[in-house]
């Protein structure tokens, strides 16, 4: 598995996908300002100073945020890594100190610092952990009528999915149109769990799974996630999702189109 900055992480196991950044304003008495815009919504862009050259991030509205990173490519996102942290907006920037890049195993510390334009709906910034610094800039998702502020729909993931992992695994998902869902990887992992639309009226999915047997990598333990699908055109949507363990040490992402 590719590591934001460079090398090969090793990791077995079951996957699904997704994407994030996002922040908080506080408010006391009469007196205290209203907070300004956050960073909160969902974003597409490049990355500089990476083996990957491509992102998606989730920025959600409780602070917290999934960032995979990848190549895009004229027909879809390849998911190659994310990270996973949460952060905090004031006046256009955001700072967070718990990022976690789980294109290593365990999760390697970092950090985010970064710019936005709430009006535009652009980020820019920098992570860093030992491994490195690598930049990033972006805006709306490109190519894509997905809309941030549109309440998640399940009707939008019901059905039968082939995704790929970070291993290069293929993984076949069946999602009931209760949110419920069972998966297998190719090499024999079998998992199941729920997925369902965010509480906050977002357009994204919270996911919840238990891993079974081996050779899961984490074999019956949970896992949680987001999730989200956008359309490509007409007849083609893409499906992110990506999941980390109770401890953030051990995490993995999925995407895939139908």
């Amino acid at each position: 598995m590719t590591k934001l900055y460079s090398g090969v992480r090793v990791v077995t196991g079951a996957t699904l996908l997704a994407l994030g950044l996002v922040a908080c304003g506080g408010g006391g008495g009469d007196s205290t300002p209203a907070p300004g815009p956050t960073a909160e919504g969902v974003y597409g862009g490049t990355l500089s100073g990476s083996t990957t050259g491509a992102f998606q991030l989730m920025v959600l509205e409780n602070g917290e945020y999934w960032a995979l990173y990848g190549t895009q490519s004229s027909s879809a996102f390849h998911v190659a890594g994310f990270l996973q942290g949460t952060g905090n907006s004031n006046s256009g920037s955001f700072t967070s100190s718990d990022t976690k890049d789980f294109g290593d195993l365990p999760a390697a510390a970092g950090s985010t610092s970064a710019t936005y334009n709430a009006a535009a709906k652009t980020i820019s910034g920098t992570v860093s952990t030992g491994a490195g610094s690598t930049s990033f800039a972006g805006g709306p998702v490109a190519g894509s009528a997905y809309n941030y502020d549109a309440p998640a729909s399940l009707g939008t993931i019901a059905g039968n999915w082939t995704v790929t992992d970070l291993l290069g695994e293929t993984i076949a998902i069946s999602i009931a149109a209760n949110g419920t869902f069972t998966a297998a990887t190719n090499s024999g992992c079998n998992f199941s769990g729920t997925i369902s639309p965010r509480a906050s009226g977002k357009n994204v999915f919270d996911t919840a799974l238990t891993f079974g047997s081996a050779p899961c990598a984490l074999p019956g333990q949970p896992a949680r996630g987001v999730a989200i699908a956008y359309p490509l055109s007409a007849s083609v949507t893409q499906l992110a999702v990506a999941v980390i363990n109770t401890s953030r040490t051990v995490g993995t992402a999925a995407a895939g189109t139908r």
